[in-house]
């Protein structure tokens, strides 16, 4: 018994000794792949010059019963670090993150480029293409986020997802069943408040704008619609784009788009839901991004004259 209890307290020894590769301040990306075991990682931690020895640290583990609790993932990690804060860290989960900030008004496509443009996906067409198919244009919350490189289609589109359940509490819920709107209304209505609204004030005015037309079954002739449409971003539209044939050219068909055009913020999101009480029915752009409001048709065409 005791040769057994002097051989472990040796060995605990020799783990204090040789646990570390030299101490240093600098840290190393280290990839974690998922189904490995314990002595597999440690080759990968010497390969990384995270330890000196893999076999005293996948003993260590073992000890610590800790083997089987190490998650896959990418880390940052010390050279150098007690095996015990090692432990700690490959227990806990992955510590590498990519920061990733998704702008307000953001189309899928233009999500999906970001992500895969910091390593988060793969495949941006491929990112957009399960957006359509979940039917989630619009549901995407733009904020910034930590994402783990290579984190994945689903898992991004998830954890956006997830955000945008948070922001649209039971209390936007009960405000969309009192205005007559559905979440999907609610947030198709933003998403064109937020491509159309560069002044922040002007969001609840433009959306009683829409929100007086939807009720008068005028068609909303938002530009913002029909550049989706297009598929492309044009400073100034001309008749002919006008004329598009889409489900999303409002000039051409009442009331709302089939899908939100954007990923609206939640300022547009409350204004969506809470429109300023004004008499307007049009608005023109002015060229700093401003707008002119008109209660009516000839108003609106006396204030064409005048930006022209």
């Amino acid at each position: 018994m005791n040769s057994k209890f002097n051989l472990l307290i040796g060995f605990m020894v020799l783990i204090l000794t040789v646990s570390c590769a030299q101490n240093t301040s600098t840290e190393v990306k280290v990839n974690i792949p998922s189904g490995i075991g314990a002595s597999q990682v440690a080759r990968i931690l010497v390969d990384e010059g995270v330890i000196s020895h893999s076999r005293p640290f996948a003993i260590y583990m073992r000890l610590t019963k800790d083997a089987q609790n190490i998650k896959s993932g990418v880390y940052s990690l010390k050279k150098g670090g007690s095996y015990s804060a090692l432990r700690k860290v490959l227990t806990r989960g992955p510590n590498l993150y990519i920061r990733v900030s998704i702008p307000e008004g953001f189309s899928a496509e233009q999500i999906g480029a970001r992500l895969a443009a910091r390593g988060i996906i793969d495949d941006a067409q491929e990112f957009v293409d399960r957006v359509v198919e979940r039917d989630l244009r619009g549901f995407l919350f733009p904020e910034t986020y930590d994402f783990f490189p290579n984190e994945g289609i689903e898992r991004a589109i998830d954890k956006m997802k997830a955000r945008f359940e948070n922001e649209f509490t039971e209390k936007y819920e009960r405000r969309a069943a009192e205005i007559g709107m559905s979440r999907r209304d609610v947030v198709t209505l933003a998403s064109i408040i937020e491509k159309e609204a560069q002044v922040a004030e002007e969001r609840p005015i433009i959306s009683d704008v829409f929100h007086r037309r939807l009720r008068r079954r005028m068609r909303l002739e938002s530009c913002a619609t029909v550049l989706f449409a297009l598929g492309e971003h044009r400073s100034r539209l001309i008749y002919a784009d006008l004329q598009i044939d889409s489900p999303y050219n409002t000039y051409r068909h009442i009331g709302l788009p089939p899908s939100p055009i954007c990923s609206p913020g939640r300022d547009a999101i409350k204004a969506a839901l809470y429109p300023e009480p004004t008499d307007f029915l049009f608005f023109l752009a002015r060229d700093d991004g401003s707008h002119i409001f008109s209660k009516s048709y000839g108003e609106h065409l006396r204030n064409q004259k005048k930006l022209r």
